[in-house]
């Protein structure tokens, strides 16, 4: 299918060194990983593997107990059939955001549910896509805050108050009464376009101000999704802590092996020249415990347990009762969330941005560890969104997509340097640089030998001048800027919208945006692209 008036350009998601060799198929960086992405036998044996210790009765009851799973009309069905015919899971995810986040998240959701349906096709069984709402997550900061461009083709940004308590889980932070300003600037950025009445009612029925964070980032996606069969788990539920008690029991009385395999993989990658993603902590299990309203690291002191900043120590025995009674007091970090989601789960393949694909080389031990099987880790869709009138900007002056990731004001000065009267004047004015350098060159020689004291006063004298033309080059270039405004405006729209701040539109651009333009269309669309 095709919409008018748009179109998606490919971007590579090689933006890290390790997930670039990936994606190309080099090594060291598939070792890393586990082979390459692309390779179909890959994906068969995992499933075989897969096959034979998932518990799907159990993900099915995780995946039914979400509070969002109401809106999926065909949830119960997918449910049956994924039980009866021994089904499996693919698996993305991101924290929540305001709104839904930037257009990466989107890129998520498409991304994984095209993976499902093409290991569906190739393994003849069900593949439900799920999507991880990481809402334990505590970075309020990144989490309040939404930006697009508004009708005046300048970037507004949306964003709720920061005042909550630091390290208190997005789960269990309210959206507030901040909220309506929120939704009232919406509606003042946006253009009424027939779809707009349709995504705002979703919106509002997701984004209350008395919910938190996590549960309307779910209720949102969920409400877009469901159709097309798309599993939203919040990590606050208890059936996910209580589903994978196992194995956090084992990250909290075995985390000195996990820590040190993790320390081990981590040296060989950076021997091998790649960055890292996260530091190993030595004295960390991988784990969180949700004390008091905050969000603490589980550490080793000794042979008992601490929690980060709060100064609380406990026993084995203590945490082993906390792990019977109150297993939802437990909440997995970074290292140890990709093996709970195996081991619920049962991951067939991660669908992973770029930090993401660098940070999974760097757990591939630990499965083995939690005998689980580590997923094929696959890149998300990453690109741009053109509009046509856009790309008629592009197309007037010649530009690809990715020269205006400089800027708009230096790509302006390059199509003026390529003006030709622009550049016998700067060439003028060059040549007059050079003779004057030259000038002072021959009377510094002389001045060495008739009185070397001179050469000071020369010296600030030629710096003088030095800096007058370049004060006199940089007039010029505004002069012909100013000339140009025509030029810059549009140049300087076009930027915001593709790479604002310089950034990738992705990452910076709500899906909002192009959502109350296109309307649900968008989202087929971008499963082709994917």
């Amino acid at each position: 299918m095709s919409i008018q008036g748009i179109k998606f350009k490919h971007l590579s998601l090689s933006t890290n060194k390790l997930a670039a060799d990936y994606l190309a198929g080099r090594e060291p960086a598939t070792g890393l990983l586990g082979g390459r992405h692309d390779d179909r036998s890959r994906i068969e044996a995992l499933a075989a593997s897969v096959d034979n210790r998932l518990d799907r009765e159990r993900a099915a009851a995780v995946l039914a107990g979400q509070r969002s799973f109401a809106h999926m009309e065909n949830g119960p069905a997918l449910l049956d059939q994924f039980v009866g015919r021994k089904g499996f899971c693919v698996v993305t995810g991101q924290q929540p955001v305001l709104l839904g986040g930037p257009l990466y998240v989107l890129y998520k959701c498409v991304s994984v549910i095209k993976a499902a349906r093409e290991y569906s096709a190739l393994l003849g069984r069900p593949v439900l896509p799920v999507f991880w709402n990481a809402s334990e997550d505590h970075d309020l900061a990144e989490a309040s805050c939404v930006a697009m461009p508004a009708l005046d083709n300048k970037l507004a940004a949306l964003s709720l108050p920061v005042d909550a308590e630091r390290y208190r889980p997005l789960c269990q932070t309210a959206l507030g009464e901040g909220l309506g300003e929120v939704r009232a600037a919406l509606e003042r950025i946006t253009p009424a376009t027939e779809f707009r009445p349709w995504l705002f009612s979703i919106l509002d029925e997701s984004y209350t101000a008395g919910s938190d964070y996590g549960h309307a980032f779910s209720e949102l996606l969920v409400r877009l999704f469901a159709a097309r069969g798309l599993f939203v788990v919040d990590a606050c539920s208890p059936e996910i802590r209580r589903g994978a008690s196992r194995l956090l029991e084992q990250e909290v009385f075995d985390s000195a092996a996990g820590a040190k395999l993790f320390e081990e993989v981590s040296g060989a990658i950076e021997q091998a020249g790649y960055p890292l993603q996260v530091r190993p902590q030595s004295d960390d299990t991988g784990l969180f415990v949700l004390s008091r309203g905050r969000r603490v690291k589980l550490q080793r002191h000794g042979d008992r347990f601490r929690l980060k900043g709060l100064g609380d120590k406990l026993t084995g025995q203590e945490l082993r009762l906390m792990l019977q009674d109150t297993p939802e007091a437990f909440s997995p970090g970074v290292r140890a969330r990709p093996l709970v989601e195996a081991e619920l789960f049962g991951t067939l393949c991660y669908l992973a941005g770029p930090a993401e694909i660098a940070y999974y080389a760097q757990l591939k031990p630990l499965y083995g560890l939690r005998a689980l099987e580590m997923p094929i880790i696959r890149p998300r869709l990453s690109g741009i969104l053109l509009e046509a009138r856009i790309e008629k900007v592009l197309d007037k002056y010649g530009i690809a997509v990715e020269t205006l990731q400089q800027g708009a004001g230096s790509v302006a000065e390059q199509l003026l340097d390529g003006d030709e009267q622009w550049r016998a004047l700067t060439a003028e004015l060059e040549s007059l640089r050079a003779e004057l350098e030259s000038g002072f060159e021959r009377v510094g020689r002389r001045l060495t030998q008739i009185d070397p004291t001179l050469n000071g006063p020369l010296g600030s004298t030629r710096g003088a001048v030095s800096g007058n033309l370049d004060k006199l080059r940089g007039k010029l270039t505004q002069a012909a800027a100013r000339r140009n405004e025509t030029m810059l405006g549009q140049l300087g729209k076009a930027g915001v919208q593709l790479w604002p701040g310089g950034k990738r539109q992705e990452r910076e651009i709500s899906w909002l945006y192009y959502m109350v333009r296109y309307g649900d269309a968008l989202i087929d669309w971008l499963l082709e692209q994917a």
